[in-house]
């Protein structure tokens, strides 16, 4: 935990501080970018009831879809910074495995990203691919139990790789595809049925989120 906030701060620090050390003034500057994405699971889950675990338990969440937005500064012609957020999506999350057949509740997040990426100069603004590495923090915003009571799931940090192209129409507009992967675990907590025994999780998620939509630099 500590690492990855140390990790967060310094890109943070990168985002805010760098524009005054851009070196080509020709590729410098703000972007924005906006348009929907799909958030791909890829979930499984240590669970244990009364502190004994519990083999062969798993779970499964379904997949989701929103609107993401990336506030970005372009350093240089290869390097960039992005902060990512969206509209809060909410996923069910189900029991799988010997736990097949419980929903166990409800879950709206808000992942937010910060990273950084190396651009590889093509001579060819219709396509411009990019690379990147970041750090991912998920704000749980409300946890819903339902076969489970006083269900509660954490927030968490992640690492976040990240690969997409730019097409730009003109110098101000253009497209672009993007996915980004998260490796994410968080822990879950509640008691199976009213006044059964308490439940906990580790719980990973491991999204991966495929996104295309509109870039805009001033």
């Amino acid at each position: 935990m500590r690492q990855l906030g140390t990790i967060t701060g310094l890109c943070l620090s990168v985002v805010v501080g760098m524009p005054a050390l851009a070196q080509d003034a020709g590729h410098s500057g703000w972007y924005f970018r906006g348009g929907p994405v799909g958030v791909y699971f890829s979930p499984g889950a240590e669970l244990s009831i009364a502190g004994a675990p519990i083999p062969g338990a798993d779970v499964s969440v379904d997949d989701n879809y929103s609107l993401s937005f990336d506030i970005g500064y372009r350093f240089s012609d290869r390097v960039s910074g992005s902060f990512t957020f969206g509209i809060p999506p909410t996923a069910e999350i189900r029991g799988a495995g010997s736990l097949a057949g419980a929903y166990l509740g409800d879950v709206t997040y808000a992942p937010a990203i910060v990273a950084l990426q190396y651009r590889f100069p093509t001579g060819n603004r219709k396509f411009e691919p990019y690379i990147g590495a970041g750090v991912n923090y998920t704000i749980i915003l409300d946890d819903e139990g339902k076969d489970v009571a006083g269900f509660k799931v954490n927030n968490g940090w992640g690492v976040v790789l990240q690969a997409g192209f730019e097409s730009m129409i003109n110098d101000r507009m253009g497209v672009y595809f993007d996915v980004k992967k998260i490796w994410l675990d968080t822990d879950v907590s509640g008691t199976l049925g009213v006044g059964g025994p308490p439940a906990a999780a580790k719980a990973t998620l491991d999204p991966l989120l495929v996104g295309v939509g509109v870039v805009w630099r001033f």
